[in-house]
């Protein structure tokens, strides 16, 4: 068997305890809470538009007013994505209580990915895209063999192609893992959508589009949460993927000392060679002449 075929444990439920222990127990200002302030701006100008038929007069400056915020949010989420990256992997594999690196660090660093990141992103929603064209089965095939390339294009060094390459080979037999993943993901999104409709039943005074933004809203808060998982699963595929070579028998070709007694579990156990020494004679006694090993007198 291939050694790359070699499956190590992985678990995706470990991967969500790991970020929500980073995210809620260690580490909430930076995790939820400043990522939530650098996005509320745009989220609130978007909120705040008039609904469309109310716009027509207005249809040019509510059209750039929703450009800006779509391009500002987009960023903000790209940056904060890439840090919350860095983040992630300066804790993992770390002793418990071990503090994350400089929030201000990860940031620049961030911040230095976001272009290959932003390319990264589109071709990947592209190759979506025209996967789509070809019904359900290529879309999930190319959602899971790409998946890794975003954590890979801000973690690693490389090209605007060799995220995917490493991302393809990443996911290799990991399906059941990664599936795990999504219906984990999804589960938590739509937990907190399923409250919007019975909030909405039970006080429909503030309107349907009130709940629905401010389910959005909590998503949005809670998005870090996923992204920290996210990464440690990528995290644990790159530790993992190490090849295990086999030591063949090479050694016994090789030329034995002459001292070296190969005895019949030679290579067999693992045991090692015996060697023969000279005995002493033993103490109180004397050696006799050579050839004659009687003691004198």
């Amino acid at each position: 068997m291939s050694p790359h075929h070699r499956r190590q444990p992985i678990s995706s439920r470990h991967a969500f305890a790991l970020a929500f222990d980073l995210a809620v127990r260690r580490d909430a200002l930076h995790s939820l809470v400043v990522p939530l302030l650098l996005q509320t701006p745009w989220f609130l100008a978007l909120a705040l538009l008039p609904p469309l038929e109310e716009s027509r007069e207005r249809l040019t400056q509510v059209t750039l007013v929703t450009a800006i915020s779509l391009v500002g949010q987009s960023f903000s989420w790209l940056l904060i994505s890439a840090m919350l990256r860095f983040r992630a992997r300066s804790v993992f594999n770390t002793p418990e209580g071990r503090h994350a690196a400089p929030v201000l660090d990860c940031y620049r660093q961030g911040l230095a990915r976001v272009p290959a990141l932003f390319v990264t992103e589109f071709l990947r929603n592209l190759s979506f895209s025209v996967s789509s064209f070809f019904l359900v089965f290529p879309v999930l095939y190319t959602s899971f063999k790409f998946s890794m390339a975003t954590e890979t294009v801000v973690l690693r060094d490389g090209g605007p192609f060799a995220p995917f390459g490493r991302s393809f080979h990443l996911t290799e037999g990991r399906f059941e893992r990664w599936l795990e993943m999504i219906v984990i993901s999804v589960v938590i999104v739509l937990g907190i959508c399923f409250f919007a409709p019975l909030l909405y039943l039970a006080a429909p005074g503030p309107g349907w589009e009130t709940y629905v933004k401010g389910a959005l809203y909590v998503v949005f808060a809670i998005l870090p949460i996923i992204q920290y998982a996210w990464t440690f699963f990528y995290l644990r595929l790159e530790e993992i993927d190490v090849p295990m070579i086999e030591v063949g028998p090479n050694y016994a070709a090789a030329e034995q000392p002459a001292n070296v007694v190969r005895g019949p579990w030679a290579g067999a156990s693992g045991r090692p060679d015996l060697r023969l020494v000279q005995a002493e004679a033993e103490q109180g006694t004397d050696a006799g002449p050579k050839g004659d090993p009687s003691p004198k007198g």
